[in-house]
């Protein structure tokens, strides 16, 4: 069939038709098309490959590499990002082979594939090619190679630029000398910690760059998101231009909403086979590594015949597996693919024709990006979204039409998270000393924290005053930069390496009695060693998870800024969390009924971070009992659903903020809400709350409003993680509160 076939047999599926919540057709749209800067040689090379023009977007990109700007392109999966940047690079090295680049994939996994549209296109230059990968899998001898011999364009990720490059800066000397660009591919995906992070290591790099008398180009490409020339300025600490206007043409493309009346695993099962029978090639997109494997076999077991035709892919499959499953998807051997968001960002895939969402991908950037993998210029596609019980879910199958009204979140990163920024000040004065007439750092505002970390020894003051060097050797391998805080490792009863976690997660997620997923396995942790930072696990088969109990304080240590959102006053500043994990219960995997319940006796988790806080009038607090509301219910059930509506607003997890509710909060004497970032030191999503207060606060209210469950499920005031077992929660005590707020 074709997709237009397909779509004309699902309405007249009447099973289909009653579990769907809403449908659109995006016309197609033609290409906007301009004449480029390039040369008569690349013109011709770009006619070989089928390329007669480029895109307005391109075009102005490269007009703005010429001219020495750092750029941010921002435009759809498959219109042609890195071909905006290849042409000006490659015309570089032509006309002065001492010109280097450097680039920036979040993913090993994405460096292949854009190597290979490099080389090509350096090697019909007559260049031959251009470009090497140096990463984690590159054997030690041809690392050597490639040091001692720097190809023009050297591509790694920030994990090994962290580790292996800037620690070792002068054995890359040639590299540092030469550099005239650093392309950041996928620079949606550096945000919260890991995002944090990354703006660190760029400032870094950019000191060495400095010290070699170097300053690149920095140029930055981006899926659509709300702020990409301030997510890039915010990573580099530098200004940037940005081309958001896209030329690519585009076919039409259906986009259907399902609300489903059974498992939405199930109906996505059905779903996915009915496309695969109907010929269409079906990308099948899940939330979690054990839906992909189960789906999987489940698709197998309705229809035997597609055994070697389709195929899962997720994170934890060695290397040359996952290389094996795009290249047969790429050639049409693989008619489906079941992944987790491994397979999001921009691997080519090939003309695919359906995309299958079993779950709301946590954002409106993240669902187009997932969506943009299927569908061709000449060819139209169709995109499924199928709800899970969750409450962004069902927000858009009861409001089909916002999804396609809501502008992109936006990715926060917070370049001044102070815990971070320790870290790599230590790193940065373990490469360059660190000086008073810094070329990066603000040394005057960051006096206080070199001055007590030399305090604490890890930065020595150099005789003669304003210079500092690290006191520790190599201090970049104590620094993760996808975690916050001090990291632990997850290992095997025999001592094999399984994962890391760090921070409030090492005592969520690795307590004693856990269930823990990594790459496709499930474990059971045996112990948790505090003094030597590591969880013990062995392999586990058990048919349950673990969800753990908590309890938790909050201390307000200082108010930066306050603000009228609605009614209320929100205040925003630093706080001191302290959580302690109580006990633990198992709940079945297949309905989430509680199975049993176990006490534990951990240490308290201490830590700083940003957040925001209310606190609610005796007066309001006696308006809600005296309207026969419980408090303490009222308060949790908007704390939990605030928190659930955060990711409409930035690029986040659910996971990556947390909350507590008081009745009565010890500084005040009165009721309050905190709700706060999940990570030591902060990553910017509270502040970004306080920015949009009052359009969040009105998400929050619409989640409860419109749920049609009568005192509160999953898709409205429960959170599947919540350390107090969902109690008490008054889900009409919070819509009362909620419409006060912002009357």
């Amino acid at each position: 069939m074709t997709v237009e076939e397909f779509v004309r047999f699902l309405d007249s599926d009447r099973e289909f038709q009653l579990q769907a919540a809403g449908r659109k057709y995006i016309e197609p749209i033609e290409g906007d098309y301009a004449e480029p800067e390039v040369d008569a040689g690349t013109r011709n090379v770009l006619a070989q490959k089928g390329i007669p023009r480029l895109y307005r977007h391109q075009a102005e990109t490269i007009r703005l590499i010429r001219n020495g700007k750092n750029v941010v392109l921002m435009t759809p999966t498959a219109s042609g990002k890195s071909l905006s940047y290849n042409i000006p690079v490659l015309d570089s090295i032509q006309a002065d082979p001492q010109t280097a680049a450097l680039y920036l994939f979040p993913l090993k996994g994405l460096e292949q594939d854009q190597l290979k549209n490099l080389n090509e296109l350096s090697g019909l230059l007559g260049m031959g090619d251009a470009g090497e990968i140096y990463d984690g899998d590159t054997p030690a001898d041809e690392r050597k190679r490639i040091r001692e011999a720097v190809p023009p364009v050297l591509f790694t990720n920030p994990d090994m630029l962290h580790l292996a490059l800037l620690p070792f800066h002068r054995k890359w000397e040639d590299l540092f000398r030469r550099l005239r660009y650093v392309v950041i591919d996928e620079i949606h995906s550096y945000r919260g910690v890991f995002g944090s992070h990354v703006s660190q290591i760029f400032r870094r790099l950019r000191r060495v760059c400095d010290y070699y008398g170097t300053s690149p180009v920095f140029i930055a490409a981006s899926a659509t998101i709300a702020n990409p020339g301030g997510l890039a300025a915010d990573l580099t600490g530098l200004p940037f231009e940005t081309v958001r206007q896209n030329g690519a043409p585009a076919a039409g493309r259906y986009f259907f909403f399902m609300d489903p009346v059974e498992s939405p695993y199930t109906a996505a099962t059905r779903l996915f086979v009915q496309c695969l029978e109907a010929g269409l090639r079906t990308i099948l997109f899940t939330k979690a590594r054990r839906i992909t494997e189960l789906i999987y076999t489940w698709t197998l077991n309705y229809a035997p015949g597609l055994r070697g035709r389709i195929s899962p892919y997720r994170a934890g499959f060695l290397p040359e597996e996952r290389r094996g499953i795009e290249a047969r998807l790429f050639s049409g051997e693989l008619l489906g693919v079941i992944s987790t968001s491994a397979l999001e960002l921009g691997v080519d895939i090939g003309g695919l024709d359906c995309c299958i969402l079993c779950g709301y991908p946590g954002s409106v950037s993240s669902t187009w990006q997932r969506s943009g993998r299927v569908g061709r210029q000449s060819a139209e596609s169709l995109t499924v979204l199928i709800a899970i019980q969750d409450a962004l879910d069902h927000y858009f199958m009861r409001h089909p039409g916002e999804f396609f009204a809501k502008s992109h979140e936006a990715a926060v990163v917070d370049p001044g998270n102070r815990s971070i920024m320790r870290k790599h000040l230590v790193c940065a004065a373990a490469e360059l000393p660190l000086r008073n007439d810094e070329p990066v750092y603000d040394i005057p505002r960051l006096l206080p924290l070199i001055e007590e970390l030399a305090g604490e020894q890890a930065l020595s003051p150099v005789k003669g005053g304003g210079t500092w060097r690290s006191a520790v050797r190599r201090p970049h391998r104590e620094v993760g930069i996808r975690a916050a805080g001090e990291r632990f490792a997850l290992v095997s009863e025999a001592g094999r390496h399984i994962g890391e976690l760090s921070g409030w997660r090492v005592f969520g997620e690795a307590f004693p009695g856990a269930i823990y997923l990594h790459a496709g396995k499930q474990y059971r942790v045996a112990e948790l060693d505090l003094l030597r930072r590591r969880a013990i696990c062995k392999e586990d088969k058990s048919p349950y998870y673990t969800q753990p109990l908590s309890e938790g304080r909050t201390e307000i240590i200082r108010e930066c800024e306050k603000r009228t959102i609605g009614t209320i006053e929100c205040s925003w500043g630093t706080l001191r969390i302290t959580k302690k994990i109580t006990g633990y219960d198992t709940k079945r995997a297949f309905d989430r009924r509680r199975i049993s319940s176990h006490a534990l006796d951990l240490p308290k988790y201490v830590f700083e971070t940003e957040g925001l806080w209310t606190v609610i009038s005796a007066a309001t607090a006696s308006e809600i009992e005296s309207a026969g509301f419980d408090l303490g219910g009222t308060l949790h059930a908007v704390e939990h659903t605030a928190i659930a509506a955060m990711p409409l607003f930035a690029l986040c997890d659910r996971g990556d903020m947390g909350g507590l509710s008081h009745t009565g909060f010890p500084d005040f004497g009165l009721p309050a809400i905190f709700l706060y970032d999940g990570y030591e030191g902060g990553v910017g999503l509270a502040k970004r709350a306080l920015e949009i207060g009052a359009e969040w606060l009105g998400a929050t209210l619409g989640i409860i409003e419109e749920c049609p469950c009568a005192g509160g499920c999953p898709s409205c005031v429960q959170d599947a993680q919540c350390g107090n077992r969902n109690e008490p929660l008054d889900k009409e005590g919070a819509k009362y509160l909620l419409r006060k707020w912002l009357a």
